[in-house]
């Protein structure tokens, strides 16, 4: 027996979830079938193939980590010229 309530209880989010294996062999053996056949003249280029490339992570972190820095050092800037200018306007 269900009483009336006066709000609604959220239903649970069901996922997707595809797990995705890494085999460095099988990916070095299509990357060297793909040349051989483009250079034989086989097969055309398709363009773009998106990959996950060895190292991608590390380069994306060393950028995120660069941008950090950049950030904080522009805060610093800021701070000390509002504090340079707020001087000026209270002690002159």
């Amino acid at each position: 027996m269900n009483l009336p309530r006066m709000f609604k209880l959220p239903q649970h989010r069901t996922f997707t979830y595809r797990p995705m294996f890494h085999d460095p062999e099988k990916e070095e053996r299509e990357a060297r079938l793909r040349k051989i056949q483009l250079e034989e003249g086989m097969k055309e280029s398709t363009g773009y193939t998106p990959t996950i490339q060895r190292g991608a992570m590390r380069s994306y972190f060393k950028r995120s980590q660069k941008a950090q820095k950049q950030s904080n050092v522009r805060l610093i800037i800021i701070i000390m010229f509002l504090l340079l200018i707020s001087y000026l306007l209270l002690f002159r």
